[in-house]
């Protein structure tokens, strides 16, 4: 009864409020004068071009244009007896008012139509926090394209482990959004598999994100709102990153675009100095009017090839053909030919096929948009030179990403509409052994592997497959060995929302609210020894209740029965978490004073289960079920925000912003199968648990302040200063509780509980030049400094494990960069300059910098790694690591990275052709990002050079063990990939080259 009852209360919500939906779009206002006697002038008329959208002036000449959807438009302002007055070049912003004011002439004393190009201010008057906004114009000027570096490019905004973060918060505390929409990776994972101590800390490190991949062509902007934005937004503490399509224009457009990096030199060869990663990327879009100018629709494909989608400094070694010492259960004098080739580490691959698009309705007084984005993308991951003889088994992963918006804006009048939108958004990706797929009892079956390789693998038996080659103590996986687990994954929602805003005359008053409801699914299965347990007791493998037992020591699932099977309700059901909220907000925009209030409540529910009775927990351990469980229950959050502006001239501008901000944890901490629960709390017996789960905690609190203030000193430049500080309460953290009651009274579990709290202290710069003498610039820089108990969720789990003690003393976080900055210089002859070889020729300059982050120098054993992991000081497992210092106190060096795009356009008949080529880590430098625990350097590890913890492994395996360990692991960091993850390499990313071709028309 209570779940129909819970059904029906998400149906009524999504009848009354579609989705999270957020302004992505601006609006135009302004004054209409008269040029010589300064009078206004009620009744004009202002339009805007190739659209219904327009409006007349009021009494005092006051005009506004509302819901105008970010783009550059052609305004037209006339008015009986006056000279028509034309601006083009206008340029709206989602979420900002853009001051638009017009001069007519009269015709007795001008008969000349007037046209003006506008330029985009330097200083947005009507922002009363912190927004940074990179169009579509600045975007295909600069040498990277990747639109998570276009993010962080900006003030207040780092790009660490492939994770944007945005003024010292985690990574899972940014929130994503496509025009308007919500497409956060509300679980934080991209699958919902859980993994052991080495797993974790990447995982950990690498949370949150967006679901929707876009196309950089395809994006008429991208803004940056670090904090303090309005309440309008909401489940997003530390910062939202927006995007926005292009809209078809009143002329057809269409477009070609083709890049490669391969040279013919891949791979492992260089040209120009520079390595190919096998790269190729190709992109159309066509836009324009469908049948009428009323209708306008864009549309961007994109085909996008990788083979080495992470790039490295990696250098290929030949050691010839060595032989197999049996240490490993090989046949003793196998031999193999152990080589690889530089910067190219083999197996991997990533093609990827991507659409976004736009389709209008301009159907004055009804406007209708429609957007979407569509991705297949099918990956092959190798991280490690182990594999380099087996890469036929190695696992593939497909995702596919779909999503749809569609959004209708009514006007009741001239200044007055409401909109209301739907929206639809579904993640799925699955994981696999690319000859069996789904057959996931094939995996492990010798027969079953001969038939569908051959009989090249040398299986031990029929379940036991080839054991390792050990060369002089390293290890490397023998052909036919089995790499891949099996997983498949869905997160998805549908949802939307309802607003009303109206302009009444100073204020723009804004209801609205919205509602989300997610589905989210789960299945993995260890594959390892699966078909062993099945075909070895073949008539107890016929019993179901001894399956459902025996399943439950190799799955994960939610949303899948243990059988793989789509479930939708029960106790193997998916995850439902929904999200509900309203708000009212009040711009008042004065000629001095632009106040930006309002309040917002959310009501969340993230359908995690919780114990009954925490302090005695109990468990069926032969059906592997935790005993006793409940649903949690929903929470319900008022959220005040503020925000002022004080334009103090057109030129001087003066900020303020104060809001408390509450979002939910990161699910993956909270979603697990039943089964995979004991091994959670580890019950009967008390473990180290690197990744526990949350039972049901609460949502994490921000609560900011920011100041501002920009000055245009030029007519060409303008800086703005932003200061803030900003208090985290409630992030996760893994704690222990003490089992006083039931069967395991006595003993103690690990899970996340909300303990870790933040403080982060900030100044942000920001200088812009407009064009002049050729010459546009701007220089973003951050001062920071972000401290909290923890830097990550399971930061801490060791030590807690072992003292039961969870921290209390701030620390500096992990992924604090105290200085970071950009200097972006872009040169450039417009059309008629320079003659016939600098005509419309540029180049574009792009220096990045930070100043490292901190780490804590460290000592230990060499505990029970091997001769191949030497003595490698690792996050996964830090329980041997013994700091000679307070957490933190070291930082890796400061990086300086410079990147050059170099382009010449040329004009052939119609068509517009830009030549380009851009060179990223022009320099190759060799820039270190993280080091060694034991020395603080990334180019040795502290092993070799200590004969206490080297001193055997030399002695029993003599001069080879060591050429290959410095070639391995020294060269090539491969035990720091394998034990501290892949996205803690130690260096940056080496110099890479692409050329490419567009061609408009």
């Amino acid at each position: 009864m209570k779940g129909k009852v819970r059904i029906l209360i998400s149906v009524l919500m999504l009848l009354i409020s579609f989705q999270l939906v957020f302004a992505q779009y601006g609006k135009i206002a302004g004054k209409v004068i008269d040029k010589e006697t300064r009078e206004p002038l009620p009744g004009a008329s202002v339009l805007i071009q190739g659209t219904t959208l327009g409006a007349a002036t009021d009494a005092n000449g006051n005009y506004v244009i509302l819901n105008v959807p970010a783009g550059t438009y052609t305004v037209v302002a006339s008015y009986v007896g006056y000279q028509t007055v034309t601006v083009s070049g206008v340029q709206v912003l989602a979420g900002l008012t853009r001051e638009l004011n017009f001069e007519l002439p009269s015709t007795a004393i001008e008969l000349k139509a007037v046209e003006v190009v506008a330029e985009r201010p330097l200083i947005e008057k009507s922002a009363t926090n912190a927004i940074r906004v990179v169009t579509a114009s600045d975007v295909e000027k600069l040498p990277v394209r990747d639109v998570q570096a276009y993010f962080a490019l900006q003030a207040g905004v780092s790009l660490q482990y492939g994770r944007l973060f945005v003024r010292g918060s985690r990574p899972d505390e940014v929130g994503y959004m496509i025009e308007g929409a919500n497409v956060t990776n509300i679980l934080g994972a991209t699958t919902g598999a859980r993994g052991g101590a080495f797993a974790s800390r990447d995982r950990y490190r690498a949370l949150g994100g967006g679901l929707i991949t876009t196309i950089p062509e395809a994006l008429e902007e991208i803004s940056v709102q670090a904090g303090g934005y309005s309440a309008e937004f909401g489940n997003a503490n530390a910062g939202i990153v927006q995007q926005v399509f292009k809209t078809g224009k009143s002329k057809f457009s269409a477009s070609a675009q083709f890049e490669t990096d391969n040279f013919g030199n891949y791979p492992g060869k260089k040209f120009l100095g520079t390595y190919s990663y096998g790269y190729a990327d190709a992109v159309l879009t066509l836009g324009g009017p469908l049948f009428t100018e009323k209708v306008k629709f864009f549309l961007a494909g994109e085909n996008n090839f990788v083979r080495d989608y992470i790039p490295h400094f990696f250098k290929g070694y030949n050691f010839g053909y060595l032989k197999d010492n049996g240490r490993r259960g090989g046949t003793r004098g196998d031999s193999a030919l152990v080589a690889w080739n530089d910067a190219n580490i083999p197996g991997r691959m990533r093609n990827r096929y991507t659409g976004n698009g736009t389709l209008t309705f301009d159907l004055k007084p009804l406007q209708v948009r429609f957007a979407g984005a569509y991705s297949w993308a099918r990956e092959r991951a190798n991280n490690s030179l182990r594999n380099i003889f087996n890469l036929e088994r190695l696992p593939v992963t497909d995702i596919t990403e779909l999503f749809l918006d569609a959004k209708a804006s009514y006007f009741i009048s001239a200044k007055t509409f409401i909109e209301a939108s739907v929206s639809i958004l579904d993640y799925r990706n699955k994981s696999y052994e690319p000859a069996f797929g789904d057959n996931v009892l094939a995996y492990d079956d010798s027969l079953q592997v001969a038939r569908a390789y051959g009989e090249k693998f040398r299986y031990v038996s029929r379940y036991v497959g080839p054991p390792p080659y050990d060369f002089y103590g390293f290890l490397f996986y023998r052909p036919g060995t089995l790499f891949a687990g099996y997983s498949k994954f869905q997160q998805a929602y549908v949802g939307g929302s309802l607003a009303l805003t109206s302009q009444m005359k100073n204020h723009e008053i804004k209801v609205g609210t919205s509602y989300q409801r997610w589905t989210i699914r789960h299945y993995g299965i260890g594959t390892g020894g699966l078909f062993r347990a099945f075909h070895s007791l073949p008539d107890s493998a016929r019993d179901p209740n001894y399956l459902y037992k025996l399943l439950g020591s190799y799955v994960n699932n939610y949303g899948f029965d243990r059988f793989g099977k789509k479930v939708d309700s029960g106790e193997d059901g998916p995850r439902h978490p929904y999200f509900f909220s309203a708000y009212i907000q009040d711009k008042v925009e004065l000629q001095d004073l632009i106040i930006n209030a309002g309040v917002r409540f959310d009501y969340m529910y993230l359908d995690a289960w919780r114990l009954k009775d925490p302090s005695a927990p109990n468990a069926d351990l032969n059906l592997r079920k935790l005993l006793d469980l409940e649903k949690g229950k929903p929470r319900a959050y008022l959220q005040p925000r503020l925000g002022f502006s004080f334009p103090v001239t057109d030129r001087t501008v003066f900020h303020l912003q104060y809001g408390i901000f509450v979002q939910p944890p990161a699910l993956t901490s909270l979603y697990a199968g039943l089964s995979y629960y004991p091994g959670s709390v580890y019950l009967p017996s008390i473990e180290l648990i690197p990744d526990p789960l949350a039972f049901d905690p609460d949502p994490i609190k921000t609560t900011q302040y920011e100041i501002g203030f920009s000055q245009q000193f030029t007519d060409f430049a303008a800086f703005d200063i932003t200061g803030f500080y900003k208090d985290v309460r409630g992030q996760l953290q893994v704690s222990t509780v003490p089992i006083t009651g039931g069967p395991y009274a006595g003993t103690k579990y690990a899970v996340y509980s909300n303990g870790d709290f933040e403080n982060v202290y900030g100044l942000e710069f920001t200088l812009r030049i407009r064009r002049v003498n050729r010459v546009q610039a701007q220089i973003n820089y951050t001062l920071q400094d972000a401290r909290g108990t923890n830097s990550f969720a399971n930061g801490a789990w060791a030590a807690v494990g072992i003292t039961q003690i969870t921290p209390t003393l701030t620390v500096p976080l992990t992924f604090n960069q105290t200085h970071r900055g950009t200097i972006n210089i872009d040169y450039r002859f417009g059309k008629g300059e320079g003659g016939p070889l600098l005509e419309r020729f540029g180049v574009n300059l792009l220096i990045t910098f930070n100043s490292g982050h901190p780490y804590t120098l460290a000592t230990g054993g060499i505990a029970q790694q091997d001769a191949d992991d030497g003595g490698i000081l690792n996050d996964g497992d830090p329980r041997n690591r013994n700091p000679l210092e307070p957490i933190n106190a070291s930082r890796t060096p400061w990086v300086w990275n410079v990147d050059l795009r170099v382009d010449k356009t040329i004009s052939i008949g119609p068509a517009n052709i830009n030549l380009y080529v851009y060179v990223q880590n022009l320099f190759n430098t060799k820039n270190v990002i993280n080091v060694y625990y034991r020395t603080g350097n990334a180019y040795d590890d502290g092993f070799l050079t200590n004969p206490d913890l080297s001193g055997t492994f030399v002695n029993q395996f003599g001069e080879r063990y060591i050429e290959l360990y410095r070639a391995i692991n020294l060269e090539n960091r491969q035990h720091q990939w394998r034990f501290n993850g892949i996205l803690q390499d130690l260096f940056g990313p080496p110099r890479q080259l692409r050329a490419g071709v567009k061609i408009e028309f």
